[in-house]
């Protein structure tokens, strides 16, 4: 079977790891503990023999295990992690950057998604569409209306070439299999394993030019720029009224019918939409937004909505709804979007919606405003086989909640991204399913910058590697809780960042929570500033690996408390690095027991059997008076303490060293 991303993006990527330098030392005010460093460290006690070892081995674990579509990115993660926190940085550095901008550089934030997913660069002149299509403010209505609906087309021609590879029938049967296929996941990570959705889905899947997908949604990247529709909030009414068609309700200033559905522009005052539509323009007041609004299907591919004002509500299907896609930029093969430029909004949907991609491109946009975000799962910025970005602008305090497989969650050929760029904001995504694991009291999580691969059980199962998930909080003193597998996470090749640039901020997680990786992955958490409090009592967390993966925690500044369990606090297991890097503050460090697996100890019997050890880091840097727990370990960890922990452990009739580490603290 053919690979499901053709390789050739290595230009672009090449780009992205270009900005490395420029951020790896600084960003903005804070200074970054320099990680890479530590290999001169590694070096002076002995380390670098086992640390190059475990390199080879994991530069080839996408070979290792048979996966398809291995990105690039999280093969450079793997193949040298010291230098991971430094790319991650770059990356969420460029995402900010673009986030930023006046108004957000939607395109910049496609061409990431395609470097991190090895896609083609988009072609730099969809970029200078972005303002080259912006009309002047004397434009007219229909002249405005003119330029979306030629955009529109050319984005249908896009999809077109996306899916061309496949019969009717064959569309028809994929359009079918991907919510039943989600609906599946969200039960059993082992997806593929289900004959239903084994090699015949996966070579369907593979048809699809994920390429094009987002050349489509560059192609109405314009439509989302708020100054191409500011001029008509202070529009008129027409002298003769626009007939409104069914499913919608209050004054419509224009209508246009076109093959791809209709074009509405919507008054000054309250309206309700309840239909799917090409596009939707709103100019103002308190409106609702049911189902069909900006959602994409098969049947109707581009669903776009514009709100220039207004507190306003979305409603979608309830899980279990025959209704496969939420909308509220909810795609399922095809591209869906919502720009929302002020008002205190609540966004209320099941699946697929609020910024999400299911083999499509979804995204919301919300400038400003206190708003509320609940969802089920594949939701607030989530892609699975496509992209979906939740971008939250304005400097409201937020409130995002959602069962699983969301906020920064990042599929099978997925890129997921959730970006907050101010407030003080509360995030779940946990409550609502039971653990996988059967602990009692606890749920799934998956989400909040959760990087996840499709992994079978054996066989003949196809393995397809885990995208890019990342959450990206700007500042403000918030508060995440997730369920197991969370807030900066990889499973199954696949990579999750969780990046926080300030603030005061407290992360509650569960198992495999908070900088953790399992199976080949790579999680990353990089929090710039703020005094922090990271709570995770369960297994591999803070900084905590479980087979062949890499998870880093790097704290950069501010007096931190950190409460781990079991694999954490620097703890790598089972062919696996593991690192926890404070760069300052006075730290309060806590674990729920006394593991032997915790600041700079690892190790496991499955490193024997490998013959490889696993090397874990522990290092704060601050200089402050820190506390550490009463701990077996021997030297136990203590201020100005420099020490290398060395582990064995017996597999079958054979003992070894099974893992290495440093512990530093000055």
């Amino acid at each position: 079977m053919k690979p499901l991303v053709r390789p050739g993006a290595g230009p672009l990527l090449a780009a992205l790891l270009s900005a490395v330098a420029a951020s790896a030392q600084a960003t903005g005010e804070t200074h970054w503990p320099d990680v890479t460093a530590f290999a001169a460290t590694l070096a002076e006690h002995d380390l670098a023999g086992p640390y190059d070892e475990l390199r080879g081995v994991l530069a080839r674990a996408g070979e290792l295990f048979h996966a398809q579509c291995v990105s690039s990115a999280t093969e450079s993660l793997l193949r040298e992690p010291l230098a991971a926190p430094a790319r991650a940085l770059a990356w969420t550095d460029a995402a900010l950057a673009a986030a930023r901008s006046g108004p957000p550089d939607l395109f910049a934030l496609l061409q990431q998604a395609a470097a991190l997913r090895d896609l083609p660069e988009l072609p730099a002149e969809l970029g200078a569409a972005r303002r080259a299509h912006l009309a002047p403010a004397t434009a007219s209505l229909g002249a405005r209306l003119d330029v979306a609906e030629g955009l529109c087309r050319d984005a249908a021609v896009e999809l077109d070439a996306a899916f061309a590879a496949l019969s009717p029938a064959e569309r028809e049967q994929l359009a079918a299999e991907l919510p039943a296929l989600l609906q599946r996941f969200v039960a059993d990570v082992y997806v593929l394993s289900v004959e239903r959705f084994g090699r015949a889905f996966t070579e369907r899947i593979a048809k699809v030019d994920q390429a094009a997908l987002l050349r489509a949604a560059a192609q109405v990247a314009p439509l989302l720029e708020p100054d191409f529709w500011l001029p008509l909030a202070g529009a008129a009414a027409p002298d003769v009224a626009v007939e409104r068609p069914a499913g919608v309700d209050g004054e419509l200033l224009a209508r246009r019918d076109t093959p791809l559905g209709p074009i509405l522009v919507g008054g000054p005052g309250p309206n309700r939409y309840a239909l799917d539509a090409l596009l939707i323009v709103d100019v103002g007041g308190d409106d609702a937004y049911g189902a069909g609004p900006a959602r994409a299907t098969l049947a109707h591919p581009i669903g776009l909505v514009v709100d220039l004002g207004g507190d306003d509500t979305w409603s979608a299907p309830a899980p279990g709804s025959s209704d496969p896609c939420g909308g509220q930029g909810g795609a399922v093969c095809g591209i869906a979007a919502v720009l929302d430029v002020a008002g205190d909004d609540r966004y209320a949907a099941a699946r697929v919606a609020q910024g999400a991609g299911l083999c499509g491109v979804g995204l919301l946009l919300d400038l400003a405003g206190d708003d509320h975000y609940d969802g089920d799962a594949l939701v607030q910025g989530a892609g699975l086989f496509g992209v979906g970005v939740l971008l939250d602008a304005g400097a409201g305090a937020d409130v995002h909640s959602a069962g699983m497989l969301a906020q920064g969650f990042g599929g099978a050929l997925g890129y997921g991204l959730l970006c907050d760029l101010d407030g003080a904001d509360r995030r779940t995504a946990t409550g609502r399913y039971p653990s996988s694991y059967g602990t009692d009291g606890q749920f799934q999580g998956l989400s909040q910058g959760a990087g996840v691969g499709l992994r079978g059980l054996g066989g003949a199962s196809p393995q397809v590697a885990g995208g890019f998930g990342i959450l990206l909080d700007g500042g403000g003193d918030d508060v995440d809780r997730v369920g197991e597998f969370g807030h900066g996470i990889g499973y199954f090749l696949g990579t999750g960042i969780a990046r926080d640039v300030g603030g005061d901020d407290r992360v509650e997680a569960a198992r495999y929570g908070i900088a953790s990786a399992a199976h080949q992955a790579v999680g990353l958490v990089l929090d710039d500033a703020g005094d922090d409090r990271y709570e995770d009592p369960f297994t591999a967390s803070l900084g905590g690996t479980w087979d062949c993966s890499v998870a880093i925690l790097v704290d950069a500044a501010g007096d931190d408390r950190y409460h781990g369990a079991g694999i954490t606090l620097g703890a790598a297991t089972i062919t696996s690095f593991a690192a926890l890097v404070d760069g300052g503050g006075r730290d309060v460090y806590a674990t729920e027991d006394q593991p032997a697996t915790a600041f700079g100890a690892g190790g496991h019997p499955a490193d024997v059997r490998n013959r490889v050890r696993s090397v874990s880091l522990f290092a704060d840097l601050g200089g402050g008076a820190d506390r550490y727990p009463p701990s077996g370990l021997v030297p136990a960890p203590a201020d100005g303490l420099r020490a290398v922990r060395r582990a064995r452990h017996r597999f079958e009739d054979r003992e070894a060293e099974s893992g290495v580490g440093l512990f530093v603290d000055r």
